[in-house]
């Protein structure tokens, strides 16, 4: 698949993160009634949020530079990424976007949404440990079976 194209698919991806934002802060509105924060929690939220943010930005440019595809599985990697933030952990864009929104909920001030989010990317991570896993392992065979025994799931170990 051409550049093009893959700049398609990533911009489809932003357009969902940024889409799913809206409900979010929508469903905030909705339940809550109105944002409540704190300049502790809008910081806290804020820095998770951004933190998210930029990791997901950095674990799509690295599957696009170096694994010449998409996070989309229409347009996947023709080459197993190990490098960036897949060095640490083997899930850096899941790990980013719970982050993110995470921290919107943590800002607004709604547990509900807190709540929504883990129970959300709790379903979603045990979907990519079953199908993505196997669907990688049958892709890239023992390579990826060698990084999957050396780099954690989901969280990056604290070097020593």
């Amino acid at each position: 698949m051409d550049n093009r194209k893959k700049k398609q698919v990533i911009s489809i991806f932003f357009i969902g993160l940024g889409l799913m934002t809206m409900i979010e802060l929508g469903l905030v509105w909705a339940v809550e009634g109105a944002f409540s924060s704190s300049w502790p929690r809008t910081l806290l939220g804020l820095g998770m949020a951004g933190a998210g943010m930029a990791l997901v930005v950095w674990s799509v440019h690295t599957l696009y530079a170096m694994g010449k595809g998409t996070p989309a599985p229409m347009v996947p990697t023709q080459y197993l990424v190990q490098a960036g933030p897949y060095r640490w952990s083997r899930n850096p864009m899941t790990l980013g976007a719970s982050l993110f929104y995470l921290g919107l909920a943590v800002w607004t001030g709604s547990w509900a949404i807190f709540g929504l989010v883990l129970t959300i990317f709790s379903l979603l991570l045990t979907y990519i440990y079953i199908h993505e896993s196997r669907e990688l392992a049958e892709r890239f065979g023992v390579e990826y079976q060698e990084y999957r025994r050396k780099i954690p799931f989901l969280f990056p170990r604290i070097p020593r």
